[in-house]
């Protein structure tokens, strides 16, 4: 039998409303998986691209904006480099500094002006150090009484306080004496360390027949302004006849 037409109308309501909410209820599940899914995939990006920078890092490689490595000078390379420009720009310097020997041509030559040809300094030259020596030069009696070191500051400081000096010192008396009372007692030898090895100035301030600075090719008046630069210690005379009439070494 037929249900009446008023009983019909809200069964047929109440099952669209329940499909209806069944459909709702669909989406809204399907829109809370698909943005749970979305999360999860950000996250997994997320996490995968903080990897890869931590990666980049770990190699030494900074990530530009668009993705590449932007290089960056290694400490080696840096090194190299400025090693190379170093090699460049310094002069071979000699790494240790030659002592005095014992015996030296100074005590068989006959005199603090006969340096041998070869072994004087030409004061043109750059020097990067300086060791000064002492010694007895008497016949019967030659011995090494003393010496100093000098940094190459200090032995510029002497070569060029020496090469702006006139021949003679003029303040100086000549002496007139007995070839036996002429021979001096003791000089000074400075041993240059120069890129082409040891090169010498001879030093005469005793005796009564010379006085100067000698190089075998030229000789230098004795004035005290270098004198005062290395006669320190050892190396400093307690006399001599010229130094005797010098003031202010």
């Amino acid at each position: 039998m037929p249900e009446p037409e008023d009983e019909l109308g809200p069964k047929i309501a109440d099952a669209f409303q329940t499909k209806a909410d069944a459909v709702r209820g669909l989406r809204e599940r399907g829109l809370a998986a698909e943005a749970r899914r979305r999360i999860r995939k950000r996250r997994q990006t997320l996490i995968a691209g903080a990897a890869a920078v931590v990666v980049a890092f770990s190699i030494g490689g900074v990530w530009g904006a668009i993705g590449g490595p932007s290089p960056i000078a290694t400490s080696q390379d840096s090194s190299s480099s400025a090693g190379g420009s170093a090699k460049e720009a310094a002069p071979e310097v000699p790494a240790t500094v030659t002592p005095c020997p014992e015996q030296h041509p100074v005590l068989t030559a006959g005199g603090h002006e006969a340096v041998p040809l070869g072994t004087g300094l030409d004061l043109e030259m750059p020097v990067y150090g300086l060791q000064a020596c002492r010694y007895r030069v008497l016949p019967d009696n030659t011995m090494l009484l003393g010496s100093q070191s000098f940094n190459a500051t200090t032995a510029q400081q002497i070569v060029d306080a020496i090469k702006v000096l006139p021949e003679r010192n003029p303040d100086l008396p000549v002496f007139k004496c007995a070839p036996e009372l002429a021979k001096p007692s003791e000089a000074i030898v400075l041993r240059f360390d120069t890129a082409s090895g040891i090169r010498e100035v001879w030093v005469g301030y005793d005796g009564c027949a010379s006085a100067g600075f000698f190089t075998g090719s030229r000789t230098y008046g004795l004035y005290a302004a270098p004198l005062k630069l290395f006669m320190k210690g050892t190396v400093r005379p307690t006399e001599g006849t010229y130094l005797d009439h010098l003031e202010g070494w």
